[in-house]
């Protein structure tokens, strides 16, 4: 933002602040609370201790509003532009600055709000790391953390002189790969410097000796920091759930099937299934525990929803540092509740709070749009999944679309949620039971009726939701609401996860890289779909959903859609193109209405990428490395502006182009299938695809996504280089390796790491 519009956004800001508090002084600013009453959190909402002032950020906006909470005002103060992609907010405890990380910028913008004229302006900007998501302020407000979600880092802000006094890196202990979530401890002194950080990291870290694939393959870890020395002091490994409660029909790397069937002829599940945290978001501290919600994957197959992925809870005892073995899953609640009630699951657990004087709190369900009351032991840290008054089911309290965060007052009694796709704020009373919504701010504008930013919107809402409005038709997107395309593409990218998928193990695709350019590239490894309407299958066969695809004569829903490849017969021909076909409509923010699918595609195609650490370095390795990238034809595979070969302009016209059900011309055999591999199968226990090779994976962003290779062989970049697969590094000079030198390949490695969209490509 230029001076000039800061100077002009203050002031307008300012007028607007001295309008609302002249309404007859309806907005009297409370006392001046200097402390927290309880432990404090990271989110995309805030509170001020006197549970006066709410902030809200607005990612899509480039905002942050503010309002007046207090006495149940709940009125807008202010909308204050402030960097790209708002994703974390804090508000001191006397609400005297709020601290925004903006994502996209890579910096902190600090808000400095004056409590007797409600005037708002823009204090400063400070920077930070690479894409920071997480804010959150000690008890006292003398420090405010933010985690760097792509540079590994966490920045500590001394609030007294707005300045970042310290960066905690990977120097030294480490805080770990991909930070988000934030919980920092209150022991009730007026002293911050004798209280632990608890921080998530995103994804999980693999197991050694674990194969990718198996459900106990990975785990999850939280790191502590010092609050009086800002340094790392430990970590905390997360217990994988050895039972889900849902049992599968088979085990696919074990090759092993149900020898039991049901009356209808069907296979009855008899295998136990695990799962392992992922996509750890939010972090909340009650009586010495921390929570920590989380989608459970359980990667073995055969992949369907039940036994796909799980909403969990996670139980931590900070006095011991230890997983305390009691993790919940949300789902077995909603699977075992009494007979006959409608089941709604709740898909995607993102974020979590508590309230002050009582053992209970709530648990987001970003993709269910609704919240889940649990009520926790203070002696143990238990939870146990609260039933409603009403019919003894899961109690399930309906908020806005897609909730992404919850911050409850100090007094029990309101609790607020921010909604990221309806652009608003749920206020809850919860002192009654069942909790009931009182109020709803509009906190950003929504897209013009009949725009693309509507339509993007209405796509964006499909990707993150469980369930979906149409028109004539429920149950689409899952079965009972259990997952969303989300679930496995956080923010649309990738959950890093190896599923064992029908055609094999296949390490989730980000779709960030599928329209860089203008064309699309070839989707699934195995090129086995040439469109995103193809994708209707995973909709209805890993999800349970009925889908969005019409029948031919579009009389209702396509109960055998097919997905791109051949339609066996003879001779064999093409399958009819999913996009030329008719879709369920979606109704959007202004009450119009959208074919659902169009909408999707028109959401992927803003998905970002991913910001490397390195982008701007002029580290001249970086420039060595890119020349060695080009000397060895690396580009011959992985060139041009989706930095991959793989391109198709519409759904595949010639079947000279096909080879069961792959699309052959794009796939490259670069040596990195090898049958023999355990994980190599099916999700049915039968050989894979990968014979005829694989589609080349975009570089776009890749630092950011270890596994590497289509069933995670190689766990980092520096093994995708090794000895090891020699064959691969070497597949673009005809076999003549010239990455022997190991230092070479160091610098090879750092430019890989370097490339996101801000990289000029490598031409073919």
């Amino acid at each position: 933002m230029s001076r000039a519009r800061l100077v002009v956004v203050v002031a307008l800001l300012t007028v607007l602040a001295t309008q609302f508090t002249g309404k007859g002084a309806i907005l009297a600013y409370g006392s001046e609370v200097t402390r927290f009453a309880g432990a404090t959190k990271s989110g995309p909402l805030a509170l001020s201790a006197d549970d006066s002032i709410l902030a809200s950020v607005n990612p899509d906006n480039n905002s942050v509003t503010i309002f007046f909470v207090g006495g149940d005002k709940n009125q807008a103060i202010a909308e204050v532009p402030v960097g790209n992609e708002p994703n974390g907010v804090a508000v001191l405890p006397n609400c005297r600055f709020i601290y925004v990380a903006n994502t996209v910028d890579g910096t902190v913008t600090v808000l400095s709000f004056d409590p007797a004229t409600q005037a708002v302006s823009v204090s400063t900007v400070l920077e930070v790391g690479t894409e920071p998501y997480g804010v959150a302020v000690t008890p006292n407000g003398s420090k405010v953390y933010v985690t760097n979600a792509r540079s590994n880092s966490v920045s500590v802000i001394d609030t007294a002189t707005n300045t970042v006094i310290k960066t905690i890196t990977n120097i030294g202990p480490p805080v770990g790969a991909e930070p988000r979530g934030i919980a920092i401890t209150n022991n009730g002194n007026d002293s911050d410097t004798d209280e632990t950080v608890y921080v998530t990291h995103f994804y999980s870290f693999a197991n050694q000796g674990k194969l990718d694939g198996e459900d106990d393959s990975k785990t999850g870890l939280i790191t502590k920091i010092s609050t009086e020395t800002d340094s790392v002091t430990g970590q905390i490994v997360m217990k994988n759930m050895a039972d889900t409660g849902f049992l599968a029909t088979g085990d696919a790397i074990n090759k092993k099937e149900s020898n039991q069937k049901n009356k209808d002829g069907s296979l009855k599940p008899i295998f136990t299934t695990g799962a392992y945290p992922n996509q750890m978001q939010a972090i909340a501290i009650k009586n010495g525990f921390a929570y920590v919600p989380n989608v459970g994957a359980s990667p073995n197959g055969p992949v369907r929803f039940n036994v796909n992925t799980q909403a969990l809870v996670h139980i931590l005892d900070t006095n011991t540092n230890q997983d305390t073995g009691q993790t919940v899953n949300l789902h077995k609640a909603v699977a075992t509740q009494p007979e006959g009630l409608k089941k709604r699951f709740l898909a995607v657990p993102w974020a979590i709070a508590f309230k002050t004087k009582e053992n209970v709190g709530y648990v987001v369900s970003a993709a269910s749009n609704v919240l889940v009351k649990i009520a926790v032991d203070p002696t143990t840290g238990a939870a146990v999944v609260q039933p409603s008054p009403v019919d003894q089911g899961v109690l399930e309290v309906q908020v806005g679309r897609n909730p992404r965060g919850i911050v409850i007052n100090n007094a029990d009694t309101r609790a607020y949620v921010m909604n990221y796709v309806s652009r608003d704020v749920t206020v809850l009373d919860v002192t009654r039971f069942p909790e009931q919504p009182i109020a709803t701010m509009r906190s950003a504008a929504l897209p013009a009726a009949g725009s693309e930013e509507e339509l993007v919107l209405a796509g964006k809402e499909l990707y993150n939701t469980s369930i979906g409005e149409f028109a004539d038709s429920i149950g689409n997107m899952s079965a009972d609401g259990w997952q969303s395309c989300s679930s496995c593409h956080p923010f649309g990218l990738a959950d890093n996860v190896v599923w064992i998928f029908a055609a094999g193990p296949r390490r989730t695709v980000s779709q960030h890289q599928d329209f860089v350019g203008g064309t699309m590239r070839v989707l699934n490894w195995s090129g086995i779909f040439d469109e995103q309407q193809d994708f209707d299958l995973n909709i209805r066969g890993v999800s349970g959903g009925k889908g969005l695809l019409l029948a031919a004569d579009g009389s209702g829903l396509e109960e055998t859609a097919k997905m791109g490849g051949l339609v066996l017969g003879d001779p064999p021909k093409l399958a009819p193109a999913n996009s030329q076909r008719g879709q369920l409509q979606v109704r959007t923010a202004s009450g119009g209405l959208v074919n659902s699918w169009d909408a999707i595609v028109a959401y992927e195609k803003t998905i970002r990428s991913p910001i490397s650490p390195l982008a701007k370095s002029t580290d001249p390795e970086i420039a060595e490395g890119r020349q060695l990238f080009i000397s060895n034809n690396c580009q011959s595979c992985h060139g041009g502006a989706k930095w991959s070969s793989s391109a198709i302009a519409g759904p595949v016209s010639d079947i000279a182009q096909l080879k069961a059900g792959q699309v052959i011309s794009d796939l490259r055999n670069v040596g990195t299938f090898n049958p023999d591999d355990r994980n190599e199968v099916r999700a049915n226990g039968k050989p894979p695809l990968g014979a005829d090779g694989f589609v080349p994976p975009s570089l776009l962003g890749v630092f950011f996504s270890p596994p590497y290779f289509h069933n995670g062989a190689a766990a980092s970049l520096d093994e995708v280089l090794s000895d090891k697969f020699a064959a691969h590094r070497s597949i673009g000079t005809g076999g003549i390796d010239g990455l022997t030198n190991p230092d070479d390949r160091r610098k090879l490695v750092k430019f890989l790491q370097s490339i996101d969209a801000s990289t000029e490509p490598v031409q073919p």
